[in-house]
């Protein structure tokens, strides 16, 4: 499934990592992830996987170790509005 920005966020990079903004309330998330996350993993073309592979690829970290700081992060954006599953 692929990661998609609820269709009220919008995301832009950072030097510490990303800041996502809901247009509509007014309410920012900030990510603090360094070079890991990039704005287009969020465009609605990268899976979850995609997403391990490249972060891993790009930083020689090992796939487990990103997918375990990820899992929760994702849950949290969702959770909280941010990105969806829901096709725009």
């Amino acid at each position: 499934m692929p990661f998609r920005l609820a269709g009220n966020v919008k995301v832009r990079k950072e030097s510490w990592g990303l800041l996502f903004y809901q247009l509509a309330q007014h309410k920012v998330c900030f990510v603090k992830s360094g070079a890991w996350l990039r704005p287009a993993h969020f465009d609605g073309t990268w899976t979850f996987p995609d997403i391990i592979h490249d972060i891993s690829r790009r930083t020689g970290i090992p796939l487990e170790i990103i997918e375990r700081s990820l899992s929760g992060l994702a849950a949290r954006l969702a959770g909280n509005g941010v990105i969806t599953d829901e096709v725009r």
